[in-house]
């Protein structure tokens, strides 16, 4: 056998964990346990478990690591103020060609952010928006209620740092690591 051949063989890198595998059971987990205290021992914060899956998948979509955690808390959070601002506005006329222009007016503003360039990641501005819009007009909460568990603002708030730092980021380390590559042993 040759030298080279030899030691590829010594040198061989071994996955632990296939990704889709290890994000699936980490994630999986981690989404239980979340979803367990948010409708158990955390329910009297109102906590929103899809605002928190949902600040995950941004911050994978923006890239899954430390930088993406920036941009994801960012975008999710402007998206969130946005929509609030929504809300305070829609709240004050029932007439809907009013509502209309104000939610396609806001809808320019969060898009315009995108240049400011730490929010130039619009989907996840879109997230915020959507998800805080969709939380206060579903609930009839007021834009101007930052209570917990009402408070379309300080819900959303909240369940996205949750899903960006505890699910989005928090989960890749762990992933990280049961994918990381590894020495095989070395044969004898």
């Amino acid at each position: 056998m040759g030298r080279r051949t030899r030691r590829a063989r010594l040198y061989r890198k071994a996955r632990l964990m296939k990704l889709p595998v290890a994000l699936a059971l980490v994630i999986g987990v981690a989404g239980a346990v979340i979803a367990y205290l948010y409708l158990g021992p955390l329910s009297g914060l109102g906590l929103f478990v899809p605002a928190t899956f949902l600040g995950a998948a941004t911050f994978f979509a923006a890239g899954g690591d430390r930088p993406a955690l920036v941009t994801a808390l960012a975008t999710n959070v402007w998206g969130i103020v946005t929509g609030t601002v929504m809300l305070v506005l829609a709240g004050l006329t029932t007439n809907p060609a009013l509502l209309g222009l104000i939610i396609g007016g806001m809808t320019a503003v969060f898009i315009l952010g995108a240049l400011v360039p730490v929010l130039g990641f619009v989907p996840g501005a879109v997230v915020g928006f959507a998800t805080t819009a969709a939380f206060g007009l579903l609930s009839g909460a007021s834009g101007t209620d930052l209570s917990l568990p009402t408070g379309p603002f300080t819900v959303m708030l909240l369940s996205f740092v949750v899903g960006s730092v505890v699910l989005g980021y928090g989960c890749s380390l762990v992933v990280g690591r049961l994918t990381a590559r590894t020495a095989a042993p070395a044969a004898a």
